[in-house]
């Protein structure tokens, strides 16, 4: 805290992921809130752009607070010494404002657009989209939804594509009349409880991959467990030993598996390869 440059970047870190604050709040919000931070993205994008286009004004007000803070703790508002050691004198002196929007302001700015865009690609959003597949967010949409476009990037998840628009057709009559006075599930977790879930097949398949999404919070004590399984396989296992498929088997040791079925599904994903003589 006794270095300006410290300050400055909590400055435009604090002012840079305020337009960001409450679309990452409703990530890991209820699954409503994911749904609807779905369609928030591009505003905040919108918002960061906007900020870069108009940098200069930004950055004068971003400066003026961290040196109101500086002040009030008594730092010195200076280049770092390290920047002279590194840079050829050339005879002109460059002045701190002008040193903190080249080395700070600007890259946090543009590095957190970037971030925001890798990490929520246009497959993501249609993911989170997919959610409007919970009863309680249908009805909040008034069951005007089109999930079939947003699903396109789990066809191959699906038990039966071809018939998937249909199925998803009397899914949102059963919710549209048929459950007067009744409080719509608001979970995924809470719809795939449901008994009559299984006579919609690809409704149920979907909404068990979006529920491995991991935005979601672990709301009911399986998944507790699983965490903590997840937290203890972490700690246990030095980084350059973890494997993704070793980590989902160790948090669900205490499922059952059908190993018969286990083997036919994979010759059927994967009918060409060739059987290993020392696999068991």
């Amino acid at each position: 805290m006794a270095d300006f440059e410290f300050v400055m970047t909590l400055v435009v870190l604090k002012n840079t992921l305020s337009f960001s604050r409450a679309f990452g709040k409703n990530l890991q919000g209820q699954t409503n809130e994911v749904f609807f931070a779905s369609s928030s993205l591009t505003a905040v994008l919108h918002s960061l752009n906007e900020v870069y286009e108009n940098i200069e004004v930004y950055h004068e007000f971003w400066f003026e607070e961290a040196v109101n803070l500086a002040a009030a703790l008594e730092i010195p508002v200076k280049v770092p010494r390290l920047y002279f050691r590194k840079r050829p004198t050339s005879g002109e002196e460059i002045q701190p404002e002008t040193y903190y929007k080249e080395q700070v302001t600007l890259p946090v700015v543009s590095h957190v657009i970037k971030e925001l865009s890798d990490l929520f690609s246009e497959n993501h959003l249609k993911a989170l989209k997919s959610l409007s597949l919970v009863p309680a967010i249908m009805g909040q949409l008034k069951f005007n939804t089109s999930e079939e476009t947003s699903s396109d990037i789990y066809k191959d998840d699906l038990l039966n594509p071809d018939t998937f628009p249909a199925e998803l057709h009397c899914w949102k009559i059963k919710w549209k009349h048929g459950t007067k006075d009744v409080v719509l599930p608001s979970t995924i977790y809470e719809t795939l409880q449901l008994s009559d879930v299984k006579f919609f097949p690809n409704v149920c398949a979907l909404l068990k991959v979006l529920y491995n999404l991991p935005v979601f919070a672990l709301t009911n004590d399986k998944c507790s467990t699983a965490k903590q399984r997840l937290t203890t396989y972490l700690e246990d296992t030095p980084v350059h030993h973890r494997n993704k498929s070793m980590a989902l088997f160790y948090i669900n040791c205490a499922i059952k598996h059908d190993l018969d079925s286990m083997v036919e599904k994979y010759l059927k994903m994967y009918p060409d390869s060739e059987p290993s003589e020392n696999r068991d």
